[in-house]
């Protein structure tokens, strides 16, 4: 038996699914796209049950990459029943949706989520909404577990029919279904032909590939015709006719309870949401995030890399006699550097910030954050949602990454990510900036490069969204009531997330460690510095031998700043300020604010966007920071 469970942003649909399924989830992303949805299998008095959790949507149109997917999700995987997800304190939008699964021939189950808010707000009449829809209806509370075991006995009953509830349209659009039809019932793929027909007049690709030529050619014509005599789009018109449907039904079911006095919570949402208050009260908790993924994260990073030490001992040693040979002490380093990163990166930064996000998630915070920013970002090309990555950058850049699938578009996306890539400094490159300028030249050169990426960052975003023509999505976002978070949902969604990287990164650096190992070795990294010495003499004005720093500093950038030190030490046994004038230092620290992100970033890159776009930023972010790096050599040598 296959169960999908849809539904809109922000309506606890990933809590119900989590209590649903348990443990055992599978993250996957859909094949061609960065759009994820997961998986698991549960036994309910005896029969085996596949969950489906669809990506959130508020609509089956497949304009957006979502709905593309969800949409094609629900015709894949032909489900025996479609749980529609709905927010009880806010009816309406959740039955627009409701009436396109019922359309399209599934077999409905509405979980009625948020009931406890819900009534304490307003009455709803559940069982006429039941005797309406034509579906069952159960009130669940997704944190408490109110509700699920209703769901499940209603999965394995068989008792649960397609509802025959018909949403009117306009007259005109009317008449151009029974035209498509022409008196059939289903198309060959199984979908009602009313449905299907609804779809492919709003464009929908997948219900454009079930109609021939001629239907195709028909509803072309039909929605010129339409946009003559109406003036707008039939889509439009479509939307608009479902809404009402939607109001009108939400209407004759909810009463709305007479406003009593405010609780303390009621007074704590209102002020985060007021830009007077809101705003000061966003800066202290994006502070905090910072503080905590860069403070929590360090001392972590410093315990578990110390314990590690310690417990593995020699153990790599006897694995490179093992081995034997230059290839032997290679593979030996490079597989201990690979655990050494995914223990320094991962654990620390990565589970700290997933941590916090799962917070600021259930607790119904981080959609205030991103309607209050909204106005800023916008003017990049993005909206409110890209504030929280860039703050998280600062940390680390591969949870930042990441996070950008909490925006729409890919577009938006690949913007934020490029934005991060070249401009958010992580705390690894912090640590070069005030290790090196910072120490031997001063705050005030250090401050200067964080101004240059602040400018860098907002010229990025102004090119990116000039270059790149769509134009952004709208921020169309519910804004939940705060609650307090569930300590199981924020852990069970925190090891998913941290599962779902170490993954796909640590293939990728236990093969650079070992690769750059062997250049090591083989003294093949040496026999590049005068080769590039046209980089780092001719255009940035730096010490040849600083290329060694910089290769290394794609497996880990703050190996750069180590591998500088032991350069210098053991070449001419003297610390960086004796050998590098405060220009060089601004220079070789600016280079390593901007140029191509760390394996781990690659890797999070790679599985976010493709090896195409991947390798696109990297090539990118490499080219601008010589041609910084160059101009900055150039203007202070004057």
């Amino acid at each position: 038996m296959k169960v999908v469970l849809a539904g809109n942003l922000n309506v606890g649909k990933s809590v119900l699914f989590s209590r649903i399924t348990g443990i055992g989830v599978i993250s996957a992303n859909y094949p061609g796209t960065t759009v994820q949805f997961e998986e698991a299998t549960v036994t309910h008095k005896g029969k085996r049950i596949e969950v489906y959790d669809l990506p959130g949507t508020y609509s089956l149109s497949g304009v957006t990459e979502d709905e593309a997917v969800a949409t094609r999700l629900l015709a894949e995987k032909d489900p025996d029943y479609v749980i529609a997800v709905l927010d009880a304190t806010r009816l309406e939008q959740g039955l627009v949706l409701v009436l396109q699964l019922i359309e399209l021939g599934f077999r409905v189950i509405v979980a009625l989520n948020f009931m406890d808010q819900a009534r304490k707000r307003l009455t709803l009449d559940v069982d006429s909404l039941s005797a309406i829809l034509r579906v069952p209806v159960v009130p669940t509370v997704a944190l408490t577990g109110e509700g699920v075991d209703r769901l499940m006995d209603l999965m394995v009953s068989g008792t649960v029919s397609t509802s025959y509830y018909v949403t009117r349209y306009d007259s005109h659009i009317e008449a151009f279904l029974e035209d498509i039809a022409q008196g059939s019932v289903r198309t060959e793929t199984g979908f009602p032909i009313r449905g299907a027909a609804i779809k492919l007049l709003e464009g929908n690709p997948l219900f454009t590939e079930q109609f021939g030529q001629g239907v195709k050619d028909l509803a072309d014509g039909y929605r010129k015709e339409f946009r003559e005599h109406h003036y707008e789009d039939i889509e439009v018109h479509i939307a608009r006719d479902r809404y009402g449907e939607a109001g009108k039904i939400a209407g004759e079911v909810t009463i709305h309870k007479p406003p009593g006095e405010m609780t303390l919570k009621d007074r704590i949402s209102e002020i985060t949401l007021r830009p007077r208050t809101g705003i000061p009260i966003l800066i202290a908790i994006l502070i905090g995030i910072f503080l905590s993924v860069v403070i929590i994260g360090g001392l972590l990073e410093t315990l578990i890399v110390g314990a590690y030490t310690a417990l593995v001992g020699d153990l790599f040693d006897q694995l490179a006699t093992f081995i034997g040979g230059t290839v032997g002490q290679a593979v030996a380093e490079g597989i201990n550097l690979s655990i050494q990163a995914i223990l320094a990166i991962v654990i620390p930064y990565i589970l700290v910030f997933y941590l916090i996000l799962g917070v600021l998630e259930d607790s119904g915070y981080l959609p205030r954050a991103v309607m209050l920013l909204d106005g800023v970002m916008v003017k990049l090309g993005l909206h409110g949602r890209a504030i929280i990555p860039m703050v998280v950058g600062t940390g680390c850049n591969v949870p930042a990454i990441l996070a950008t699938r909490t925006l729409e578009s890919k577009r938006e996306r690949l913007i934020l990510a490029t934005i991060i890539v070249m401009a958010v400094p992580c705390s690894a490159q912090t640590v070069i900036i005030i290790g090196t300028v910072g120490q031997y030249s001063g705050i005030l050169w250090a401050a200067l490069i964080y101004l240059v990426l602040l400018a860098l960052a907002l010229i990025l975003g102004k090119v990116l969204h000039k270059v790149l023509k769509e134009e952004p999505s709208s921020l169309a976002i519910e804004i939940p009531e705060l609650s307090m978070p569930s300590a199981a949902n924020i852990l069970s969604k925190t090891w998913l997330r941290v599962k779902d990287f170490i993954i796909i990164a640590f293939p990728l650096l236990l093969i650079g460690s070992i690769v750059l190992e062997l250049l090591m070795r083989y003294n093949i990294l040496n026999s590049l510095v005068e080769p590039l010495s046209f980089l780092t003499v001719g255009l940035l004005g730096l010490p040849a031998v600083v290329i060694v720093a910089l290769i290394f500093g794609v497996l880990r950038k703050e190996m750069a700043l180590q591998i500088l030190f032991v350069i210098f030490s053991l070449s001419v046994g003297a610390d960086l300020g004796t050998v590098l004038t405060d220009e060089q230092l601004f220079v070789f620290a600016l280079v390593m604010a901007t140029y191509m992100p760390c394996l781990g970033v690659l890797a999070a890159l790679i599985k976010e966007f493709g090896a195409k776009e991947a390798l696109a930023v990297s090539v990118a972010s490499i080219v601008l920071a010589l041609i910084l790096g160059g101009t900055a050599n150039f203007l202070l040598s004057l």
